[in-house]
């Protein structure tokens, strides 16, 4: 089972990266319960960063071609 720690540092990452909503607390841990017991029991996760600074693929919105 994940430690307190672990859940509240995934809460935290997952509430940074969604603009730091109010009001999103009990979901924020729920999901980071998940990520977490995810984690320690070795299944794949969807994404396996939740810190935003770490997104890959581009930032900038796709332009169309001028030819």
């Amino acid at each position: 089972m994940p430690n307190e720690h672990e859940i509240r540092e995934l809460a935290y990452y997952l509430w940074v990266s969604e603009g730091k909503p109010s009001g999103q607390t009990d979901r924020h841990w729920q999901i980071a319960t998940k990520m977490a017991a995810e984690q320690k029991h070795g299944s794949p996760s969807p994404k396996t960063s939740t810190d935003p600074s770490e997104a890959k693929g581009t930032t900038e919105p796709e332009q169309p071609d001028q030819t």
